[in-house]
Formats: C-alpha cells, structure tokens, sequence
C-alpha cells in the first residue's frame, strides 16, 4: 500500500495550530489549550484509522452476461465492502474504459465506503457503436477526512463486454460456392486432383466412374471402387478487408450474412489477417455461437487499424488462391461480387 501526503493540506493545518497555540499563550484559556492538544490528536489518528481501514476494504466486480446489441443499456456493477466501523468517505477507483475499435480513455469513479456495509454503484456503459468494451481496473485510492494523506492500494480486474452489431436486413442473395482443395490434397503428375486412399471397396450406386479400380477390378471379377480419405470441398469463404472508416457497416454485413447462411444450413469460413504479424486465420462457421467468437476475434484484431488502413485479406487470398471463385467479399461497408444480390 503506497501512502502520499498532500504538502498543502498539512501546511494549512500547521498554519491554523500555530494561530491556535499563538491565541492559547495570549488569552491563557483552558478551553483553547485542550481545543489545541485535540487538533494535534486529530491529524495523526486520522491517518492511522485510514490506514488500518483502508487495508480491510475490498471491492468486487459484478458482469454482466453479454453479449448486447448496439443501443442496450448496460450498467457495470461495482461492490465496495468496508466491514470496518469507520466509514470512508473519500474512495477514488481508477480505471481505464474503451471500446477494442475505437478509443479509450482514463477515469475515476468516486465512491463512499459506508461502515460495515457493502455499497454497490453502477457504472453506464456505451453501447453506441458494436466492439468489444473493455474495462480495466488499476488502483483504489483511499483518502482521510482531513485529506492529509491518499492511501492507494492496487485492484487489478477488467471486465470485457461484446456489443453486437445492429442486424441488417440483407436482400434474397444468391451465391456461388467456391471449390477447393483441401489442405492435405495434392497435384499429381497429370495435373488432376489426387486425395489420400481410405480403401478400395465394392462398387455403390452413385459412384463415380473415375473412381474405378480397373486393374483391381478385372482381378477380383467385380466392379471395386477407390474410397478417398479427403476431397475437394463445396464451401462458402467470407474475406472481410476491415477498415477503420467503415468497421460499422463491415461488421454489420458480416453478422448478417453470418446469419443468413447459418439459418439456411450452410457451413462457411471466414479468413481473418492479423494486422500485427500477417498471419491468416480460417475460423469455421455452423452455427450461431461460432458467428460471435469470429466478431469478438475482429473486435480483438482491428482495433490497431489506424483511419486509411486496410486488412491485408484479401492480398493473402489472391497469392494463396488465385482461381477460386465463388469467394464472398467484405470491403468499405459493401457485400462485393461475384455473389449476386436479386430483389424481389
């Protein structure tokens, strides 16, 4: 526990017991000597009672259960308990507050520590604009009734709290999945897609006739198949470019085609680039909980982009497939070809 002395307050108090002693030895009245011994009493039995109750004090972070939609108000709710007699009534909580897409900021919440009682306040949040609102506590600074000595003491808690992007009505889309090969795939010889073999089994209805194991076939005198561990893959790629001047309609598109293909029963993907390392990270999406982790990722990633930055997505996606088509693009609040957008 640090202690500082406010050099001010004490040379006042020095000045006054000064006036005092100086009427005592004019005026030789009792009354004024015993008024002068309490008011030497008083500074240094302040400080100690604060000091001895500020050591007690213990303060605890109530969250809230998220995540919000932009425009919910949300209150974060703080509990001081002071289990001593003495009451406090000068207790500073110092914290930092903003939202991970934007800007934050220092502050200090002032709070009277009742004796012998937890005292709850709430805290309002803004929730004007969809981000990750982040809180972080640092110290709790108590100070005497005579404010001649701040006791600060550390308190390390933050709190994060997801805000959704508002829902955007999307128009009926129409969209072309792209077609790719898996990671673990490779090119043969010829130039044809060739996948690790599972096993080699009997021929099923719907088999395809490439598939065939000819040479297997005419040995054993029956139609046998070649069963690939991995293929090629039918799928749905979101690459969102995020910048900074459009993180509000960019968000509120990807949420909402997020929601879209979730409630027409697709898998999709989503690549995130790391601004800081460049590295690419493929989030798969089914469902709706798996929607929410991507956006808190965004909001956790993006909040470095300056005005005029934008992600390096899609330049990773061009390098890495260059003929994939069918891909979903994000980019300056727009939802970008080669999906088709009809009206009806």
């Amino acid at each position: 526990m640090q202690r500082k002395y406010h050099i001010l307050h004490i040379v006042g108090y020095i000045v006054i017991l000064a006036l005092f002693m100086l009427g005592t030895l004019f005026y030789r009245q009792s009354l004024l000597v015993v008024l002068l011994l309490l008011m030497f009493m008083i500074i240094p039995l302040s400080v100690f009672m604060t000091a001895r109750t500020a050591e007690r004090l213990t303060v605890r972070l109530v969250r809230p259960e998220g995540p919000f939609p932009v425009g919910k108000q949300i209150e974060l709710k703080l509990i001081l308990s002071n289990p001593s007699i003495f009451p406090m009534l000068n207790c500073r909580l110092n914290f930092s507050l903003g939202n991970s897409l934007y800007e934050s900021f220092t502050n200090e919440l002032t709070i009277a520590a009742e004796a012998k009682k937890d005292t709850g306040i709430m805290l309002p949040l803004d929730t004007s604009q969809a981000g990750l609102i982040r809180i972080r506590f640092s110290t709790l600074s108590v100070t005497d009734f005579l404010h001649v000595c701040t006791f600060t003491l550390p308190f390390k808690d933050y709190a994060e709290i997801p805000v959704l992007p508002e829902e955007r009505e999307l128009p009926l889309l129409r969209l072309s999945k792209a077609v790719v090969e898996t990671e673990d795939s490779v090119q043969s010889g010829e130039g044809e897609l060739t996948t690790d073999l599972k096993q080699i089994r009997e021929y099923r209805v719907g088999d395809r006739l490439r598939d065939i194991h000819w040479k297997q076939s005419a040995k054993a005198e029956e139609i046998l198949v070649k069963e690939y561990e991995r293929s090629k893959e039918l799928y749905y790629l979101i690459l969102p470019e995020m910048e900074r001047d459009f993180f509000k309609d960019d968000l509120e598109n990807i949420y909402a085609l997020g929601k879209y293909l979730i409630r027409q029963k697709e898998t999709f993907r989503v690549a995130l680039t790391d601004p800081d390392n460049g590295s690419v990270e493929i989030c798969v999406v089914t469902a709706e909980e798996e929607l929410l982790t991507v956006l808190y990722k965004i909001y956790s990633m993006y909040g470095s982009l300056k005005s005029g930055e934008v992600s390096k997505t899609y330049d990773w996606f061009e390098k890495q497939y260059p003929d994939m088509y069918g891909v979903i693009r994000i980019r300056k609040g727009v939802i970008v070809t080669p999906i088709t957008i009809e009206q009806y």
